[in-house]
């Protein structure tokens, strides 16, 4: 058993089958830590080095994968064996496995490639082993890729979710014009897929949750309810929005400069757990006291926050990044250090933004963009860093009004939308 995200699960085939019937579940002396997304370019040594014993994989409905490593010529080919995960009635975040297949790898140059077809009814977390004779694979497991290649269109609709009081941004857009400047920005800076539309609507209108979110008071994520991401608005119920990208709105969040936070790779447009992109209208600042933010500012954080979604780490890491909160609310350095870059060649590192004091406070969400003054960029190195233009820098910075994705970030977001079923 083991701590992780889990979701309803129907029969998945797969297209090579080995010979052995035994079953090698992973092992249960351990949770299982990591997980590979699709097409994610990060290194992700840590994932490898845990294959053999389980590591979890998302996999979406009628999506096509290989699973992908460097041979070990002093080892046996390894058999993998690929598992559902589903909860342990009464025991929250615990699972059990049932195995869905046992797969043999083709070879491909010095690389095992294990290929399989998902047929799903949604997103799901699927668990692994690699095994010999019924024993686990000794080998090393080096470069190990997730590929993934779906079939759904590259158009996909936003859902601007407003929750609670609002007022005009600080340069005194309203809601409605904010709305049309957010979709025109997000159709500049996402240049490969195509925004059909973006649709405003006011939580405290929801046909059966709008009693929850009245209009006349401020939302703050992370305090106005213990779901910080809003989760149940997602998927509102008209036929349009039930599969767009979900944009909550809310008045500001708890914590000290954070604008915006999503999970990396959320994996479903529509309804879902944690499924929704959330963006503040104010920042509370650490001296004390809110900042309310440009239009700028709020559709930067959006859009940058919907890379994440997709699939897109930080192009520098932050402490953050590779971090984890203990109870005593201390941060500690537990991540996959190997994931430092985002493997993408078109993406400059700057090394001066994990050396930075800005990221030792906890955050919230597994992906925050944060604000930050120039002096104190300037003090740390990071106004100078290569990948200051880029829109998954991890930080605002105010002058970088040219700020853009890269040909292979966007190639990332479109493989990814493809995959979500929409």
């Amino acid at each position: 058993m083991c701590i992780l995200w889990t979701s309803f699960f129907t029969s998945c085939s797969e297209t090579v089958e080995a010979s052995g019937e035994s079953t090698l579940f992973p092992a249960v002396n351990q949770s299982i830590d990591f997980k590979l997304y699709p097409n994610d370019m990060a290194k992700n040594d840590s994932a490898a080095a845990h294959l053999a014993r389980g590591v979890m994989l998302m996999v979406h409905p009628e999506a096509a994968y290989t699973l992908s490593f460097d041979i070990d010529p002093t080892q046996p080919t390894p058999e993998l064996q690929l598992f559902r995960t589903y909860e342990v009635n009464g025991r929250e975040g615990y699972v059990n496995f049932t195995k869905v297949r046992t797969l043999m790898p083709t070879v491909v140059g010095n690389r095992y490639v294990y290929s399989f077809t998902c047929h799903e009814n949604k997103m799901s977390i699927w668990a692994t082993t690699l095994g010999v004779d019924g024993k686990y694979y000794e080998g090393k497991v080096e470069n190990v890729r997730l590929n993934g290649v779906g079939t759904n269109s590259t158009h996909f609709s936003i859902n601007l979710i407003v929750v609670g009081a609002m007022e005009k941004t600080k340069d005194g857009l309203s809601i409605e014009e904010f709305s049309s400047y957010l979709l025109s920005a997000f159709r500049e800076k996402y240049y490969g897929v195509t925004i059909d539309t973006l649709y405003v609507r006011y939580a405290n209108t929801h046909p059966t949750l709008g009693y929850k979110y009245p209009a006349e008071i401020p939302w703050v994520a992370g305090e106005s309810s213990e779901d910080m991401f809003v989760s149940e608005l997602a998927g509102w119920p008209e036929d349009n929005l039930r599969n767009a990208l979900n944009i909550i709105m809310v008045h500001s969040i708890s914590k000290n400069e954070i604008m915006g936070f999503a999970h990396l790779f959320s994996g479903v447009l529509g309804s879902g757990d944690e499924s929704s992109v959330v963006i503040g209208e104010h920042v509370r600042k650490t001296g004390g006291g809110l900042e309310l933010l440009s239009a700028y500012t709020i559709a930067m954080t959006a859009i940058h926050e919907s890379g994440h979604f997709f699939g897109l780490r930080h192009t520098s890491t932050t402490r953050r990044d590779l971090s984890h909160e203990t109870e005593s609310g201390l941060m500690v350095l537990s991540g996959d250090l190997s994931n430092m870059e985002d493997g993408l060649t078109d993406t400059p590192f700057c090394i001066d933004v994990f050396r930075s004091t800005l990221y030792k406070t906890a955050g919230v969400g597994d992906a925050v963009y944060r604000s930050s003054s120039i002096g104190c960029l300037a003090k740390s190195g990071i106004e100078t860093c290569p990948d200051v233009n880029n829109i998954m820098f991890p930080i605002t910075v105010s002058d970088t009004i040219d700020a853009i994705f890269t040909e292979q970030q966007m190639e990332i977001i479109r493989s990814s939308l493809m995959i979500f079923p929409h």
